[in-house]
């Protein structure tokens, strides 16, 4: 899978210095996957994802990452033909209690 965009990570992990080792394993995760469903991201990824609608009804996935102190907010591109160039773009990255706030489900 491609991520869009790396900068999103970085300067997260720029403020948050705790979480820039583990948004490094995640990028590195994502960009050797190859998805064509839903149910593959689950599995690769178990509990620390989701499946959440915002408030306009799209789907989006996100990922709990660094022990619960960061959110990734995603939206998913399957490619059925050719998986590994699907594309994950990194909408939002949030701490634990910006995400609680639910105000990124007004604005997605």
């Amino acid at each position: 899978m491609r991520v869009i965009t790396k900068k999103r990570l970085e300067e997260f992990g720029s403020r948050y210095p705790r979480t820039k080792k583990e948004l490094g394993l995640w990028h590195n995760m994502v960009t050797g996957a190859a998805w064509n469903t839903p149910e593959d991201v689950k599995a690769a990824f178990g509990q620390r994802v989701d499946f959440v609608k915002t408030r306009n009804s799209h789907t989006v996935a996100v990922f709990d990452v660094s022990n619960n102190r960061c959110r990734l907010i995603t939206a998913i591109h399957y490619l059925a033909n050719y998986p590994i160039k699907g594309r994950v773009y990194v909408l939002r990255a949030l701490t634990h209690r910006e995400y609680d706030l639910e105000r990124w489900k007004d604005e997605l």
